[in-house]
Formats: structure tokens, sequence, C-alpha cells
């Protein structure tokens, strides 16, 4: 069975048909050959007298070959002529190498991401992939849920605000029903909110945004004259950034005025002038 190719359609009830494609470097692989046609619109193999006598001209397949691919289509890798069929199409877009195959941007090749769909709507079935997969994020979510429980309540209401809602006066049994939900749906976020060592910055960011501490002002984010950039990300690179230290914390103070350290004023030193006093005079009897 390791020499066998299984594929798989999203469109279960899709045909999809191909031709051979061409190499990298745009020629035909070894084994497509060109066709011409005779006079009744038929294709035959144009081949030298080497290759009809080559004990591989059986398994020489034309460039035209329409290859059809349906849910469950199977390759023999150790049939030659199988082998050839595959090798020409297994490089399409329309294929991925597995159900969650990523493109060089992170993006998976199926699903795509939040602005289109993936290319690929065939997969090669790689056994257990898809339990594997299961196993990992049941994982993930146990791993998730002990975070949460073992966290306080404000830690839970720090958390949902980080994640866009703010639950302050909802019932702590909401609170911790909305982290178990999300959980289950994106254990990673959860986990990366208790170990990320930007989660504090983060939500300085918010709170400093909600009490209008940072302003958007032209599509860019300011405080004071200092641009911190357009996107949350650029502010939270600026707040990382040890050159912004003493903007970043007159923005810390300015956003937890409560929590700012206070250097205590020192009271006036009043100068009083020292007094001098006159040395004792000795007085000289005058001789008669």
């Amino acid at each position: 069975m390791a020499n066998i190719i299984t594929l798989r359609t999203i469109y279960k009830i899709k045909e999809y048909h191909f031709q051979p494609m061409k190499q990298a470097n745009g020629s035909n692989y070894p084994f497509v050959k060109p066709v011409r046609y005779d006079a009744f619109g038929n294709t035959e193999m144009i081949l030298t007298d080497a290759e009809r006598n080559s004990p591989e001209s059986a398994y020489f397949i034309p460039e035209d070959l329409d290859i059809v691919i349906t849910e469950g289509t199977t390759f023999n890798l150790d049939n030659p002529l199988d082998r050839n069929k595959w090798e020409a199409i297994k490089n399409s877009d329309l294929i991925a190498p597995s159900r969650f195959a990523k493109d060089s941007h992170g993006d998976s090749l199926i699903d795509g991401n939040k602005f289109r769909y993936g290319r690929a709507e065939i997969l090669i079935d790689v056994p257990g992939e898809e339990s594997a997969q299961s196993v990992n994020k049941k994982k993930l979510i146990t791993k998730a849920w002990s975070y949460i429980e073992n966290d306080t309540l404000n830690g839970h209401l720090t958390k949902c605000k980080l994640l866009g809602k703010p639950m302050m006066n909802a019932p702590a049994t909401d609170v911790m029903d909305y982290l178990y939900q999300f959980a289950e749906t994106d254990p990673s976020r959860i986990i990366e909110l208790y170990t990320s060592t930007d989660s504090s910055l983060m939500l300085l960011m918010i709170d400093a945004k909600e009490r209008n501490v940072i302003r958007k002002i032209n599509g860019l984010w300011m405080y004071g004259d200092n641009v911190l950039g357009a996107t949350d990300e650029a502010i939270l690179l600026y707040m990382k950034t040890p050159q912004n230290k003493v903007v970043f914390d007159a923005l810390k103070d300015e956003t937890y005025p409560e929590y700012a350290i206070k250097t205590p004023k020192s009271e006036p030193v009043v100068e009083t002038p020292e007094v001098v006093e006159p040395a004792p005079t000795t007085k000289t009897k005058t001789k008669k």
C-alpha cells in the first residue's frame, strides 16, 4: 500500500480532467510524446524508430492524454504507466500533497485564508493524518483549559479583553464559559495569551486607546507628538524598542496613574545667613 497514491476531492461529485504538464524548463517529460492528427481527427504519438523499439514504449503517454480524477482515484507507483501518469500531473496547483499543506505564505492550499479560498481541490490521502491532527488539537484544547482553570477572575477578565470581548459586568460563569468555548475553536490563541511576553503590552495598548492616552490622527496612532505607528503590530514594536523607553514609561504612567511611581517632592532648603560675632576687644592703659 505504500506505493499507492489515493486522491480525495473536496467536492465529492466533481470530475477533474488533466493533461500532462510540462517540466519546469517548459519541455515534456521524457515519457510524454507529441502527437499528430490523422484524416479522421484521431491522434497518434510521434515516435522515433528508437523510441518505437524501446521496451519503455508501452509506458509512453501522449501529450493530449485525458487523465480523469474523481473521488478515490488511485495510482499504483509500481506500475510504470500509472507512475508516468501521476508524475505528469502531480505538480498541478489543483493537487495538494496533504489535507493541511500550506504555501510559502503559510496559507492552507485547500482552505486558503480569510480573504480567499485555496486553489487546491484535490488532496493526497495520507493515512492517519486527519486523526493525528484531531488528537493534537484535543491536546491543545486540554492545555488551554488548564490555563483557564488555574486563572483568577481578574485574569479571566483580562484575557476576554485581549480577545476583544470586554466582560467586566458579566457573571464569572459566563466569562469562563466564553473562554472555554474560544479554546475549543482556537486553543493556540488562548495558550498564547497565557505564555506570550506581549500580552501585558497588548493590554496596555488597549487600555491606552480606551482612555484616550493614545489617539488616531490621520491614520496614525499618536502619543502626544510621538508617532507610534499605523497598526497594532507597529505600536507593539514601538513599545518594545529600547530607544523608546522614556516615551513608553510616560505612556504607561499616564495610562495607569494609580500605579505610577511618584517621586516625593523635596522641601525647599532655606539658607540662613551666618552670624559672625565680633571679636572681643582689649583696652590698653595710657602711661602718664
